[in-house]
């Protein structure tokens, strides 16, 4: 479980490299929005350096990168200590709603909901999957013992024959 994690947290950091990576398209609209706040780009520390301390942390790297930002810092530190995909939802959200983030900051935080509501999904078919073959184990567990009991049945019978037998060779 932790190495599918570790994969989708590895994916989601080379999506956002290389979305930050592409040039952004202009566009030459009137009614065009600013992308990004600049004021909060400056404040904050590049994503490649927040998805680094995820990693680290999520991996139990021998070194963790500090980050500047203490509401990133516990977030990515409850985020990677929980096991609980509805708890992490909530972590995201609530991080999410904490500041104003720089559009790759948003675009990551989208992106690790998307793979943890993923997980969550994989980990409830798994949850009824494991309940299925659980079934399916006690079932041929109740066959195995009913085939014994048939068996043995055949053992007596068929001793029963061989005593009828052998007493009817003998009255001979």
């Amino acid at each position: 479980m932790k190495i599918f994690k570790l994969i989708t947290h590895l994916s989601a950091a080379l999506f956002i490299v290389a979305c930050t990576s592409t040039p952004p398209v202009q566009n030459n609209s009137e009614h065009t929005q600013p992308t990004t706040n600049k004021a909060a780009e400056q404040t904050h520390q590049p994503i490649t350096a927040v998805i680094s301390a995820l990693l680290a942390n999520c991996t139990q790297a021998p070194t963790r990168p500090t980050l500047e930002n203490d509401a990133l810092q516990t977030f990515i530190g409850e985020y990677c200590t929980t096991t609980s995909t509805n708890k992490q939802l909530k972590l995201i959200e609530d991080i999410k709603a904490n500041a104003l983030w720089p559009n790759d900051y948003v675009v990551w935080f989208d992106s690790l909901t998307w793979h943890t509501e993923n997980l969550r999904k994989q980990k409830i078919t798994n949850f009824y999957s494991d309940s299925k073959a659980q079934k399916h184990e006690q079932q041929l567990l109740e066959l195995q013992r009913q085939l014994i009991e048939l068996k043995q049945k055949l053992v007596d019978i068929e001793k029963q024959r061989l005593e009828t037998s052998l007493s009817e060779n003998r009255t001979q």
